[in-house]
């Protein structure tokens, strides 16, 4: 019950951000904007290329001493397909996993990953899903003398993410998420905003036995055999973003630093606990590409950082992001599609 309040209050809090900035109802391509600062491609359906490199790992951090021990995937460079039209945006991906060596040398890691945006107006919804099985112990030399060069690999070892943000800019009317990070339209000239981002965070990890190898037991408390692991953070951030514009030319560059309400449900070898309180957290996007009416191309980039307190001596933190290069062109959207997507 105690959960469900925070999370009415996190929401109510959230949208004390919105009342602030009035007419909502409205879609992003019809609010007014300053037509010297954005031009708008709404009309204009946008097909892609993309290749995302996906990054992710989790640590377990010993507060006294500052060992770590840090668990990443085996994630490798993806190829597909992306589309923009209107208030929807989405990329299809495929990983074909072609680098068998690496997939020998790190094991494999099954993946599952699905993200989304949604445009409200001025506001942004983003809503993105990871899951990973399969991980390896990415610092085995910090610990194993001699280390045979063989990195640790656990089969059963299981992460999920989920994270839905609602981010909302203040000079909504010389600076658009939406142009700056989707490319719906184009920055004429440079510009930022102060950016506010509400977040839920849910994260999962599941093992068949103790995360923590032997090996590794002295440097850490038994809190640290953990088993599993559930988390929600509920989390507030303000930052800045600001887009420098040359010619059809750009570069967006952002920071969002946070402060995450955090609950925590962890099985170890010692028991379960329950941690609970206040964590930092980070967020950036950045990007840098040419961005013409027609042709638009590019390297994009996401990072999250999260850490979390569990015990006095225990402290456990996540990376998690994205490197994406595309190119893409802009058409006239078919009719099927312009009649299935409202204005």
């Amino acid at each position: 019950m105690r959960y469900i309040v925070f999370i009415c209050l996190f929401f109510t809090f959230s949208n004390l951000y919105s009342q602030k900035i009035p007419d909502l109802p409205i879609p992003i391509q019809t609010y007014e904007y300053d037509t010297s600062y954005i031009v708008n491609f709404g009309n204009l359906m946008a097909v892609r290329l993309v290749s995302p490199r996906r990054i992710y790992d989790f640590r377990l951090k010993n507060r006294n001493t500052k060992e770590i021990l840090e668990y990443r995937p085996n994630l490798q460079s993806a190829f597909g397909l992306g589309f923009t039209y209107k208030w929807l945006a989405f990329d299809i991906v495929f990983n074909p996993k072609w680098n068998k060596s690496k997939t020998e040398e790190l094991g494999e890691t099954k993946e599952f990953n699905i993200k989304g945006t949604l445009y409200l107006k001025r506001h942004m919804l983003d809503v993105m899903f990871r899951r990973y099985k399969g991980m390896h112990i990415a610092n085995p030399k910090d610990y194993l003398d001699p280390w045979d060069g063989v990195y640790p690999y656990r089969s059963d070892i299981s992460n999920s993410n989920f994270i839905a943000s609602y981010t909302i800019p203040s000079n909504y009317k010389k600076f658009s998420p939406k142009t700056s990070f989707q490319l719906d339209g184009r920055m004429r000239k440079s510009a930022g905003s102060v950016m506010y981002i509400s977040t839920l965070h849910l994260s999962f990890i599941r093992a068949d036995s103790s995360i923590m190898p032997i090996e590794y037991e002295s440097s850490f408390n038994p809190q640290a055999q953990i088993t599993e692991m559930s988390t929600v953070h509920l989390k507030q951030s303000i930052g800045y973003a600001y887009t420098f514009v040359y010619r059809k030319f750009y570069l967006t560059l952002s920071a969002f630093p946070g402060l995450a309400l955090t609950f925590s449900s962890v099985q170890s070898d010692a028991g379960k606990y329950n941690p609970a309180g206040f964590n930092l957290s980070f967020d950036s996007k950045s990007g840098l590409g040419y961005n013409s009416r027609r042709w638009y191309a590019g390297i994009y980039g996401i990072y999250n950082y999260q850490s979390m307190r569990l015990t006095d001596e225990l402290a456990f933190n996540n990376n998690l992001g994205e490197i994406r290069f595309f190119v893409g062109y802009r058409i006239k959207a078919p009719y099927l599609v312009h009649s299935l997507i409202d204005q």
